[in-house]
Parts: C-alpha cells; sequence; structure tokens
C-alpha cells in the first residue's frame, strides 16, 4: 500500500511532537518532589520519546524519510502561551493534549486508506494514551482537594480554549480537514 506525502508529513509532525513532548515531561521530572510524581512523570517522559521511536520505525517501514521538524504541538502552545510557569501549568496543559491526541488518532485511525503499519502504531498509541490521562486526572483530581476546583477548573478550562485555536490552525496548515475528508 502506497503512503501519500502528505501522510509523511504529518507522522513526522507526529514523531517531532511525541519527542518534543517527552523531552519536557523529562525536564519538568528533573525539578519535581514526590517519588509517585516522579515515577509516573519519568514513565510518562519515557513513553513519549518511545513513540517518537514507533513513528521513526513506521515511517522507515512505509518506505518514508524522517525529517526534522521544528513546528511541533508543543511549539504552537509555546507561542500562544508562553512556556507553562508551575505544575499546574504543565500538567493541566498535558491534560488537554493528551486528550486531544486520542481523539485526533482515533480519527486518523478511522480514516480509510490508512496505511495498515500506520494503523498499528495508532493502535498502540491509543493504548498508552489511556494510561496518561488517567494518571494526570488523577494529579488533577488531587488538586483540586489541595487547591480547591475553581483553580484547577480555570487553568483547563484556559488550556481546552487554547487548545481549540491550535488544533483549529493545525488542521488548516497541515491539510488534516482535506485529509479527512
Amino acid at each position: 500500500m502506497e503512503i501519500t506525502l502528505r501522510e509523511l508529513d504529518v507522522l513526522n509532525f507526529y514523531r517531532a511532537s511525541e519527542l518534543h513532548g517527552g523531552l519536557c515531561l523529562g525536564q519538568v521530572a528533573q525539578r519535581a518532589r514526590g517519588s509517585e510524581l516522579l515515577l509516573e512523570l519519568a514513565r510518562h517522559s519515557a513513553e513519549e520519546v518511545m513513540h517518537a521511536q514507533l513513528w521513526t520505525e513506521t515511517i522507515i517501514s512505509v518506505g518514508g524519510d524522517v525529517r526534522p521538524v521544528r513546528d511541533t504541538y508543543q511549539a504552537r502552545y509555546a507561542a500562544v502561551l508562553g512556556p507553562p510557569a508551575t505544575l499546574l501549568q504543565v500538567l493541566a496543559l498535558t491534560q488537554v493534549f493528551e486528550r486531544r491526541v486520542y481523539r485526533h488518532f482515533t480519527e486518523h485511525l478511522r480514516r480509510p486508506g490508512t496505511h495498515p503499519a500506520v494503523r498499528a502504531t495508532l493502535r498502540r498509541m491509543l493504548d498508552e494514551e489511556k494510561g496518561h490521562l488517567a494518571w494526570v486526572r488523577r494529579w488533577l483530581d488531587r488538586q483540586k482537594l489541595a487547591r480547591g476546583a475553581a483553580e484547577v477548573d480555570a487553568t483547563m478550562r484556559h488550556y481546552a480554549a487554547v487548545d481549540a485555536v491550535v488544533y483549529e490552525r493545525l488542521t488548516l496548515d497541515l491539510g488534516w480537514r482535506e485529509a479527512a475528508a
């Protein structure tokens, strides 16, 4: 089965964004405190880096070229928000992003004509994204008890609104609308 250049561009975007996210979470893990939090951040960071490896392997297996991509999802967030300053901001943004990834990967998986190797990678990642969503949700729920729900909910709403803008722009820039049609 042939893969289009547009889909290879998308896969390279996924690969670069997974790597960027993993490296960012690794930096957060270097500064975080608490054994359970450190374990979750280290695991999440490692899985995101592994996802970049999986996308790299997938791109090569379908006959594509792996190429550097600086325009990652995280870079687009940073262009709008600046870097998150607190652990709450980092993990609220992570939760919003992971939800987006889960929905987008689900849509990509359902897209007719998706290469079987890409489908297999998407399935594996969707399984792992569930774990990311679960641990961050637990952490955010504990923060609601410690800080109050209003602060956590407001942070989540803010990042969800930014994500909607970033994703809308990505659908235009990367041609995801036409690819999904």
